[in-house]
């Protein structure tokens, strides 16, 4: 094994070894020698050299987030951007070129090594990356230690991630082109996800897509209508994405066969301009026999609504589906709708009005009554409602994204000082209220305020009771109801 060194279009001396860790589909692998980065060579032919290294320059300057914007740091945890740009590299030995058959003169970049939480030992002991494909598969699930697999939280919280990260790439303007359960690393341990591969991005006005994608995330109309990868296609990978990591199934792959010629032409039929959800209500020719146990619609009439449109309305019709905004919303609202299905909270599920309060993967029905709340915001004199809902499991937590409409759950001030706590005894539900502001009752039948000081007695929560979370101009009214499947 031998250290070289090559330097970078900023002229950062990097030094790597020589011996091969892998090959991708376009580029040959190698750990710098802290094993802090890697160093990544194109190999083969390239007829597009000038295009593609004018493609790194707007990637790594332009368009990165990890550099430009006070949020760079959020960002560098949930993407592995590449840092550097290797083109010439002449200190580069011919050998080496000739052995490996990069592209000269040599044209590269250089990414930092994924976070170790990104990283598994296998049951054969062997250390594997968590691409997504590890936990999407349920052949491959079974392969994972059992502390590996998450629950169905963390994987909501994994999708979170994806679309934020896919919604702050599209904002930019930029599409992945090849978004697929290879490029992204997901962690279901903490319900982090980070993700790779973006030096084939499609920057806009300048480079073409270099790839059209990973088969089973290849939206209908590249496979059909020869459309090119756009942000549009993104929105179909991202949401079978979603769909696989929350429900272990594919969207599009039913029993229904389109051609018996040969795998090939059934594939680009089923995947494109064929393409049927596999849980469609009004064509059910693919649809799954036996039906699946749990049911898209389990997750929630927020996810349900976007998979609709995901794989119904804009199966065929890309103008219709969901942006990877509308997914990060719709995650979000979703997340303040779980609820743990034992007092272990070793899994979790959804309860709002409609869905059962029995756990669709451990058959245990939680203790009802439930309360949900729904928020209103103030709006010159009266509160309008805001179609936001959360289930009270107890324990929880409420937080100022709660208590105000102008704060965001992704905002960071507040987030990890918690404003409330829901408690249940003596059969009888209780928030202890932590904001250091009184919160005001308004009684449903006088419309007269009872004041609860902060610091004072627990709050008793009943069915129907209206609650002021703040006086403050932004302060949300909590109407909280009890719920009985």
């Amino acid at each position: 094994m031998a250290i070289l060194t090559a330097i970078t279009t900023e002229g950062q001396a990097v030094q790597f070894s020589d011996e091969l860790v892998a090959y991708g589909g376009e580029k040959a692998v190698f750990f710098s020698s802290d094993r802090r980065q890697v160093v990544c060579l194109y190999y083969g032919r390239m007829s597009d050299r000038g295009e593609r290294r004018s493609r790194l320059d707007k990637i790594l300057y332009d368009y990165n987030p990890t550099r430009n914007g006070n949020q760079a740091d959020y960002w560098k945890e949930h993407f592995c951007w590449p840092t550097g740009i290797l083109d010439g590299a002449h200190s580069l030995p011919g050998s080496f070129i000739r052995q490996h058959n990069l592209v000269s003169p040599v044209l590269g970049i250089v990414t930092p090594v994924y976070n170790n939480d990104f990283f598994f030992i296998d049951r054969t002991g062997s250390k594997r990356e968590k691409d997504g494909k590890w936990f999407t598969s349920p052949k491959a699930r079974r392969l994972l230690p059992d502390n590996e697999r998450g629950n169905f939280l963390k994987m909501l919280q994994v999708c979170t991630v994806i679309a934020r990260a896919v919604r702050r790439m599209h904002m930019a303007g930029l599409a992945h082109s090849d978004l697929s359960n290879r490029n992204v690393l997901i962690d279901p341990k903490h319900g982090h996800a980070c993700i790779i591969d973006l030096d084939s991005l499609v920057v806009p006005s300048l480079t073409p897509p270099s790839v059209l994608g990973t088969p089973g995330y290849i939206a209908p109309e590249v496979l059909g209508d020869n459309a090119t990868p756009s942000m549009r296609t993104d929105e179909h990978a991202l949401a079978v994405l979603i769909y696989e990591t929350l429900l272990l199934r594919h969207p599009l792959r039913g029993p229904k066969t389109w051609s018996r010629n040969s795998p090939e032409e059934d594939e680009m039929l089923s995947m494109g301009k064929n393409a049927i959800f596999v849980e469609n209500e009004v064509d059910k020719r693919n649809n799954l026999n036996p039906p699946p146990a749990v049911s898209y619609k389990r997750l929630g009439s927020q996810l349900a609504n976007l998979m609709t449109r995901a794989f119904v309305d804009g199966l065929h019709d890309p103008s219709r589906r969901p942006s990877a905004a509308e997914w990060e919303r719709g995650l979000g609202r979703t997340l303040d709708l779980i609820h743990p299905s034992s007092p272990k909270r070793e899994q979790w599920f959804i309860i709002e009005p409609g869905l059962p309060t029995t756990c669709p993967f451990t058959y245990q029905k939680a203790p009802s009554p439930i309360p949900i709340i729904d928020f209103f915001r103030p709006d010159d004199q009266e509160y309008k409602p805001e179609n936001i809902q959360l289930t009270v499991w107890e324990g929880l937590q409420i937080f100022d994204h709660h208590r105000f409409s102008s704060i965001k759950p992704t905002d960071s001030s507040g987030k990890h000082s918690p404003r409330g706590v829901f408690s249940y005894s003596e059969r009888n539900w209780w928030l202890h209220n932590q904001s250091g502001e009184c919160m005001k009752e308004i009684d449903a039948s006088t419309g007269q305020i009872v004041d609860h000081p902060s610091g004072g007695k627990p709050i008793r929560v009943y069915n129907n009771m209206q609650l002021m979370l703040s006086e403050k101009p932004d302060g949300r009214l909590a109407l909280i109801r009890f719920y009985k499947s």
